[in-house]
């Protein structure tokens, strides 16, 4: 007879935007959708609840999930409803108090959004608050699940285009943490998550405010690998004209454009390797991987790619980065500080408007 495998019940915080007004940088999103569409695709997951502290947007939510509990504070659901699976898909200020609450509720899985953690001194409470309760976290740094960026790892690492020297790209408009720990983490990824040695930023910061948290105007992270590989985020500037990111060898570079084509450069010309219409290069696609992976190991597996122990160290160096832009120095890792906030929030007090 079939083993017949639990059905793991699921529950959200922080709903998103009741209407789609387009993404935009500073907040507003509806990545809580995305979260609640993935629990409807995975045939051992149920959604179950929400909570969210605007009514409207609570509201909506439950009527387009057609979820019945809905509540204002998730502490009163975490309380009520005891759900096995939580995602959390609120502003990065909110996290870490929010993964200790889940953590002490009993709740087996979390699902948390990135950026992960917002202050140093978040590393080490949420390691041992996942440690104490058994809780599994995965980040959804979803992009290690697109096939052309594992195909680039594959290649890279591999030694096709020579010993990995440089990783490089930049973020027009954007910053080093919203959408910059992203690329942080594919750097990571690429370097088959070899230890970050050191890293160098540098920040400038005025009165801008985005998601909850004062936000960089411009900012650059470089960092070393243990394997002697390197790599630099512009977070701010375009690098790479239409490249999304490049990666240079010793031998040759490999050239990622948009997020479903690889152009490899060797000693033997140019090659084109698209995935454009590959089934796994849709957002659904990798997004239900990052949940059978969770899944899985809730059911006893070993911990995924995007488990806790990976995350932490994206968010270390995405942390690390601001860290030495503010101690205008090199920060070593692993990252030694007891700063309680985001450290951006101490440059915009250092930094008035100019």
């Amino acid at each position: 007879m079939a083993e017949v495998k639990p059905i793991y019940t699921a529950a959200v915080i922080g709903a998103g935007k009741a209407r789609d007004e387009g993404f935009f940088k500073g907040g507003g999103h509806r990545i809580g959708y995305t979260h609640g569409e993935t629990y409807g695709r995975n045939g051992r997951t149920r959604l179950v609840a929400v909570a969210d502290i605007n009514a409207e947007n609570l509201h909506a939510y439950q009527e387009a999930f057609d979820i019945e509990q809905g509540f204002a504070d998730y502490r009163e659901m975490l309380a009520a409803v005891q759900p096995e699976i939580v995602s959390i898909c609120t502003y990065v200020g909110l996290h870490r108090q929010m993964i200790v609450d889940a953590c002490n509720a009993g709740v087996k899985g979390i699902i948390c959004e990135k950026p992960f953690l917002a202050a140093p001194a978040d590393l080490a409470a949420v390691a041992e608050a996942a440690a104490a309760s058994g809780t599994k976290i995965v980040v959804p740094y979803i992009r290690r699940y697109f096939p052309a960026f594992a195909r680039a790892k594959e290649l890279y690492a591999g030694g096709a285009v020579g010993e990995p020297l440089l990783c490089i790209a930049g973020l027009p408009g954007w910053d080093l943490s919203e959408w910059g720990s992203h690329w942080l983490d594919m750097f990571r990824f690429f370097h088959d998550d070899q230890p970050v040695l050191w890293v160098f930023g540098q920040a400038r910061v005025r009165d801008q405010r985005g998601y909850g948290h004062a936000m960089e105007d411009h900012a650059v992270a470089y960092f070393a690998f243990a394997n002697g590989g390197k790599a630099v985020l512009d977070g701010g500037m375009a690098m790479n004209g239409e490249w999304t990111m490049t990666l240079v060898g010793a031998a040759g570079a490999i050239r990622i454009r948009r997020e479903d084509e690889i152009v490899v450069e060797d000693g033997g010309g140019q090659r084109v390797e698209s995935f454009v219409g590959d089934p796994g290069s849709s957002y659904p696609a990798i997004w239900n991987s990052l949940l059978a992976d969770l899944v899985a190991w809730l059911d006893g597996g070993p911990e995924p790619m995007l488990g806790l122990t990976s995350a932490l160290k994206s968010s270390e160096l995405n942390l690390a980065a601001y860290v030495s832009a503010l101690r205008g120095d090199r920060v070593d890792l692993p990252l030694v500080d007891d700063l309680a906030e985001w450290p951006v929030e101490v440059m915009a007090r250092r930094n008035p408007t100019q």
